[in-house]
């Protein structure tokens, strides 16, 4: 009888449970559309995690050059990348992928021959972020938020890697298609970078954000150092390119809270 009056006592406490399990499921699956809406849009301002996808121009003057698509004083290259976060309160951490671009040409003049020789400068990367974000509301319904951000990040490969049997730096014209060059290329093996900025993050479509941000890239070394000997009608000499991305970066971004998701589960 007292084993009888155990089970009991245990299981009745399960079945209500259930009962109310099931009904508050059965009553979220009752949801109007404009209450899911509410449920999402305050959802969306709660912490928890979000996907960022943000894309922007870099402008900078780190090589002596032109770029290559764009006639503009000093150089302009696009980043992009896709990051994973979590918010805390004001703080946010993030890892994802980002690509970043650098191309440029540099002329340098051959001596006293008249003629000169055009060099490619290119570094397009891939990179591991690694961020930390602060930002405070500005208003009661956290639809407007202002802050900083920083990131290290860690470039694990570079495309059209320049080499001596492949892929070629420089480009023969009329007057120098006799030249002989050597070069010898001089690379970073751990290259990083720095970037750090404010940002605004405004709310759009009820649930998600739109994150406007300003950033400097700062590079702590030099990435890669090509160094060219030249000999052209009896005369010779030498000069280098480095290769760095520091410079200016502005930046649009996509926040996606994933908390107005668990909504449908």
């Amino acid at each position: 009888m007292k084993t009888i009056l155990l089970f009991v006592l245990f299981m009745i406490p399960n079945i209500i449970f259930s009962q109310v399990k099931d009904h508050a499921a059965y009553t979220m699956n009752k949801l109007s559309s404009y209450e899911k809406r509410k449920l999402r849009y305050s959802e969306s301002r709660e912490d928890g995690k979000y996907f960022l996808f943000q894309a922007g121009l870099r402008n900078h003057k780190t090589t002596p050059g032109e770029n290559i698509y764009f006639n503009i004083n000093g150089e302009l290259d696009g980043v992009v990348s896709g990051l994973y976060g979590i918010r805390k309160g004001n703080i946010s951490l993030e890892t994802g992928f980002g690509f970043i671009w650098h191309n440029s040409t540099i002329n340098h003049f051959l001596g006293n021959t008249g003629e000169k020789l055009e060099t490619y400068v290119n570094f397009n990367s891939g990179y591991l972020p690694l961020g930390f974000r602060y930002d405070i509301p500005l208003d009661e319904k956290k639809s407007v938020r202002f802050g900083a951000h920083a990131s290290a990040n860690i470039i694990i490969f570079s495309t059209r890697k320049p080499s001596q049997s492949g892929i070629i730096t420089y480009y023969r014209n009329s007057g120098t298609e006799n030249i002989y060059i050597d070069f010898q290329i001089e690379e970073k093996k751990f290259p990083a970078f720095f970037k750090v900025g404010l940002h605004s993050e405004i709310a759009i479509f009820k649930s998600s954000f739109l994150v406007i941000q300003g950033s400097y890239i700062l590079s702590p070394t030099t990435y890669r150092t090509i160094s060219y000997n030249w000999e052209l009608n009896n005369e010779s000499g030498s000069f280098r390119n480095e290769t760095k991305i520091d410079g200016l970066i502005f930046e649009i971004a996509y926040k996606l809270p994933l908390n107005i998701f668990n909504l449908e589960k």
